[in-house]
């Protein structure tokens, strides 16, 4: 009887502490449970004020937001909730969690207007998530006055009717963002014609370091693109291309650099942000490999000898001149060669590179038969001057790019331009050409193990060739520290 007393004692002393841990960690986290809501005072906040909090949410659950002491200079909000790695559910009304409707949204960087002005009880939208693993979350809240842009206000695509959001599509190599217009009301409260809208929509966009994948960074640059003030600090504004809608913007993707969307609604000296938006053109959770460009063995092999051949054009190719020519040739020839595996079946990536590859050393070959054919090679770095010009190209010059009948002709003529300047001093040229492909070898392949984004510089014209509708695509890369060194 003794010895069952002291069992229930310890027993009961374990869930105890138990309990009181339990306890002390819900003081010092965000985390939020089953059942439980969340309430936030706006009492102290002015227009385009943003409030945000990371929030952690456990498997499986649901959190109740409420927003209350909304000032009454302050007409509507914008409440956000960006996710990491996993989506969630933001509804109007706690019944349509579990439906799909014109009052819920699903997504990872997700969004609602909320009207404020002249309502005096607390505001309340419902979030859920279906994932097995804790959701890690940022709440964020955007306050806006009677003369602000509404985000998505003329909606007509979207499922909700104020759509303050915005959709993306990443595919073939290309990322596409939709958003719908904003509108603005009358003094009386009334709506303008959204036909006749006078507000402008600017674009911007923000990179983040190559191959980082962490949390932490991926909150700090969604924070730094959420107001219209740090939308303008901090992002890169993207040009509305001819050929589009001026709600859609069409980006070359770089395969695991992520990147961070936003519109801003301006009219007048009044102006709004749309939530942004985030990808990393792969899927570094499910797919981490198709965060790669080249994710295979194979091409592995094939880029160590790249960077062999590069090292030993640049050692000792002065003293093997007849192979030291062949290197523009073959460049090109595998170029070449890849863009007709491309158009000529759905092959896997090791295929294409081994076609590839093969029309890289015929190519080889037949130059060095032909090594007296110098414009051949002045040809090459010509080619590989308009590549480096088409991707570095200013913002300004998209309206000329992405019209192909404008493009292709100005792309020849500095081919053209370039091979013809070289021939009129041959002696050096000959020089430059063996000095920038062997180093270009060497760089691009070195790009492949460190990351960075000169390998771009082909990918790209190949896109061009190869992908339709890729000459509506903004196409200006991330310039980061690796690209930098290199």
């Amino acid at each position: 009887m003794c010895a069952d007393m002291n069992r229930a004692v310890i027993f009961l002393s374990v869930l105890s502490l138990f309990f009181s841990n339990g306890t002390m960690a819900l003081e010092n986290t965000t985390a939020e449970f089953d059942s439980v809501g969340i309430t936030v005072s706006l009492l102290n906040h002015r227009e385009n004020d943003a409030f945000k909090q990371r929030i952690n949410l456990a498997p499986f659950n649901r959190l109740n937001i409420t927003v209350r002491d909304v000032p009454s200079d302050i007409w509507f909000i914008v409440l956000q909730i960006h996710t990491f790695q996993y989506n969630a559910t933001l509804s109007y009304d706690k019944a349509l969690l579990d439906k799909v409707s014109n009052r819920s949204l699903f997504g990872s960087n997700i969004g609602l207007y909320l009207k404020t002005y002249g309502i005096t009880a607390p505001i309340q939208v419902f979030l859920k998530h279906e994932n097995v693993y804790n959701l890690d979350a940022l709440l964020v809240i955007i306050t806006y006055g009677r003369n602000a842009p509404i985000p998505g206000g003329c909606n007509m695509e979207f499922d909700i009717k104020v759509s303050p959001y915005q959709k993306l599509h990443a595919e073939n190599g290309m990322i596409l963002v939709d958003t719908q217009p904003a509108s603005i009301l009358f003094s009386n409260g009334s709506s303008i014609s959204c036909e006749k809208s006078p507000i402008q929509h600017k674009m911007y966009r923000l990179y983040l370091p190559r191959q980082d994948f962490t949390s932490d960074t991926y909150f700090d640059a969604i924070t730094r693109m959420l107001t219209v003030q740090d939308i303008v600090q901090n992002g890169d504004e993207i040009p509305a291309g001819t050929l589009t809608s001026s709600m859609r913007r069409i980006y070359s993707a770089y395969t695991g650099t992520g990147s961070v969307y936003a519109m801003v609604a301006i009219y007048e000296n009044y102006s709004s942000a749309y939530v942004p938006i985030f990808t990393y053109a792969c899927s570094p959770l499910l797919y981490p490999e198709s965060c790669k460009v080249l994710n295979d063995a194979f091409s592995h092999i094939i880029c160590a000898l790249v960077l062999i051949i590069g090292c030993l054009s640049i050692i000792i190719g002065y003293k093997y001149p007849s192979i030291d020519h062949s290197l523009p040739s073959c460049m090109i020839g595998g170029i070449l060669g890849y863009i007709i595996a491309l158009n000529t079946g759905d092959y896997s990536i090791a295929i294409n590179v081994l076609i590839g590859s093969t029309f890289a050393i015929l190519a080889a070959a037949i130059s060095a038969v032909l090594g007296v054919c110098t414009w051949l090679r002045n040809i090459s770095l010509g080619f590989l001057c308009a590549c480096i010009t088409y991707l570095y190209a200013p913002a300004w010059m998209f309206y000329v790019l992405e019209h192909n009948w404008l493009f292709w002709p100005m792309f020849i003529s500095l081919i053209l331009a370039t091979t013809i300047l070289l021939m009129t001093i041959s002696y050096v040229a000959e020089i430059i050409t063996r000095a920038i492909f062997g180093s270009y070898f060497v760089i691009v392949a070195i790009d492949y193990y460190t990351g960075s984004n000169l390998k771009y510089i082909i990918i790209t014209i190949i896109r061009r060739i190869t992908i339709p509708g890729f000459n509506l695509a903004f196409v200006y890369p991330p310039f980061q520290g690796a690209g930098m060194s290199l």
